[in-house]
């Protein structure tokens, strides 16, 4: 059957892995030929469900994408009166235990998890002839295998979606739980009015703790070209496969193609085991670190968790701005450098370099701790040089001191002001139980549901959220965010008057 059903608009495959242009595809089976006589049948099952009323208030009314065991329909809640997606299990997949287990597990999975980069599971059941399905959030947009389709990818957009995808792992790694086939048409781009907001979707293999027992021995799950070493091994997995896979997207999102590809899935996966990666030649210094960093093929030297990756992609869009307005990078949050165990070539990173001489210090000006140290030398001896003269010249101590005071002040009150400038924002995605209800943060309105709002982090202020709809009671949540990735509290349900 066709990757992308004909005659559907939307077409994001939510629980497999639609063939795209460079990918490998897998070596024909013998029952390869039977291919056409089963999709017949298939399509009939598909068109059966449409108009289909699930548990008395969900009614399909189209077919977003599928795969082989599943498909994913397009359904209105008439309860709620919302549209949804549902992922429901095909009639002749009820009888495989191993995947009714592993769909089980996703349920359990994604409706643990609470980030706004993962897709919400409202609800899940079983259909009246034993069909278990999910009931899920709609979204609007692509996934990141079709934006990337499209053309190339700005260094600045592959970052922030790369960060909210390591925000969303972060979460789930805490609940003790791996993605394990993290790729891009794993990974949604939706629009929320002016925003983008990435979505990380399909747990189904997820691995972690109890996900052993569903797993045999030497049993390899995976997408060769973001596989990490030990899994093209068939070694024991833990979360920090998840990060090689992500710094396989991100290397591919910004250089325009995957680090290692091949004819074959198995020549693909040998060199992610063997052969250095590339040099990156489109990413800027800050980025290239972090993505040979993320690709180290020894998983005790790679990045070790979700939430140091998504930090160090944030100081490259640090770097990356101060580089477009013209300002120097902050020394005092530079990347280390990988070692040689990344299996790279090695890049360039460090800019031309002019030495420091006549100065007695033995400084040759590499870098900007340096300079920021010979610069509180020089102060120390200025105001040593202060005292002595007004020990000296006693009658003149009103005199200096208060000529010292004075650019000691000017400096307190140039760091106070710039403080507020430079706090950062945390930007959750607000939803709403109706459309189009407005959103107020601290008293002024910001946007209208589904929306991404801006909330102050670290000024130790608890901020008021506020949801109003004419006919509706006004919903008040009060706010403190400590991190830029703390996810917003729930928020009640809008009520009628």
């Amino acid at each position: 059957m066709a990757d992308r059903p004909t005659g559907f608009q939307r077409t994001a495959r939510l629980d497999s892995t639609p063939g795209r242009q460079g990918a490998e595809e897998p070596a024909p089976s013998a029952d390869s030929s039977l291919a056409g006589a089963s999709a017949s049948s298939i399509e009939m099952v598909v068109s059966d469900d449409i108009g289909r009323t699930i548990s008395g208030r969900y009614r399909i009314t189209d077919v977003i994408g599928e795969g082989g065991m599943g498909v994913v329909y397009e359904a209105w809640d008439a309860q709620v009166e919302r549209k949804v997606a549902i992922k429901l299990v095909r009639s002749d997949s009820t009888s495989d235990r191993k995947f009714l287990s592993r769909f089980r597990r996703e349920l359990e999975i994604t409706t643990q998890l609470r980030h706004p980069s993962t897709i919400r599971v409202f609800e899940h059941g079983e259909t009246d002839d034993g069909r278990p399905y999910m009931v899920m959030e709609l979204l609007t947009g692509e996934s990141l295998a079709d934006r990337m389709e499209r053309g190339s990818i700005s260094e600045m957009e592959a970052l922030q979606v790369a960060r909210q995808v390591a925000e969303s792992l972060s979460e789930a790694h805490e609940h003790g739980v791996f993605h394990r086939d993290l790729k891009p048409d794993n990974i949604f781009i939706e629009t929320v009015g002016v925003s983008k907001v990435v979505k990380v979707l399909d747990f189904g293999i997820a691995g972690g703790v109890d996900a052993t027992r569903l797993t045999q021995a030497g049993e390899v799950f995976g997408t060769p070209q973001y596989m990490s070493p030990e899994q093209c091994n068939g070694l024991p997995l833990d979360h920090r496969t998840d990060i090689y896979s992500l710094g396989c997207i991100l290397y591919e999102m910004i250089e325009g193609r995957p680090p290692f590809s091949a004819e074959t899935p198995m020549a693909t996966m040998l060199k992610h085991v063997r052969s250095k990666v590339p040099a990156p030649r489109r990413a800027g210094t800050e980025t290239a670190r972090v993505m040979l960093m993320s690709l180290r093929k020894d998983r005790s030297k790679r990045i070790q968790t979700a939430g140091r990756f998504a930090e160090l992609i944030g100081h490259c869009i640090g770097a990356l701005r101060a580089l477009k307005e013209g300002r120097g990078p902050d020394s005092s949050r530079a990347i280390p450098l990988p070692s040689s165990n990344t299996g790279s070539v090695p890049i360039n990173t460090q800019p031309p370099q002019t030495s420091t001489q006549g100065m007695g210090l033995g400084m040759s000006g590499h870098s900007g701790a340096d300079r920021k140290s010979l610069v509180i030398a020089l102060g120390l001896g200025g105001l040593a040089l202060a005292v002595v003269l007004l020990l000296v010249f006693g009658n003149l101590g009103n005199n200096t001191k208060s000529e010292t005071t004075t650019p000691t002040t000017t400096t307190t009150t140039t760091t106070t002001d710039k403080s507020p400038k430079s706090r950062p924002f945390n930007r959750p995605l607000v939803r709403a139980n109706v459309p189009a209800a407005k959103v107020f943060v601290d008293g002024k309105e910001q946007c209208e549901t589904p929306c991404v709002i801006m909330v102050p982090v670290g000024d130790d202020t608890s901020h008021e959220i506020r949801l109003t709809k004419e006919g509706y009671a006004d919903v008040v949540q009060n706010w403190k965010p400590k991190t830029v990735g703390e996810p917003l509290p729930p928020l009640p349900d809008l009520r009628k008057l």
